[in-house]
């Protein structure tokens, strides 16, 4: 046999103060909010992350670039001729006569 619950509901102007229980769906949109929140969150958190790796990439070629150029000019320090033309008219050296060059064994 089946048992009925009676419940005595409060009538006040024809107002019930018997209200279907609204936890389950507070829960649910409370929910729904959050993983809303936390989805919006991960997204901005990408585009943050795209633009630093955007500006790293740009502050690499930059160094790359650096590299380039000073390999460049050192290799143009370092060459014979340009340390020759140097030896000659800043520190007057000349190369030697044949009778100058001594071998050491």
């Amino acid at each position: 046999m089946s048992e009925t619950i009676s419940r005595t509901v409060v009538k006040i102007n024809g107002f019930s103060l018997d209200r279907p229980r609204l936890t389950p769906l507070f829960v649910v949109i409370a929910l729904v909010s959050l993983l809303s929140l936390l989805f919006v969150w991960s997204r901005i958190e990408a585009i943050n992350l795209e633009y630093d790796i955007s500006s790293l990439q740009t502050q690499i070629r930059a160094g790359q670039e650096d590299v380039r150029r000073l390999r460049l000019e050192a290799a143009h320090l370092a060459s014979d001729s340009r340390i020759e033309g140097l030896a000659r008219e800043q520190l007057s050296l000349q190369l030697p006569a044949p009778g100058q060059v001594i071998r050491v064994n």
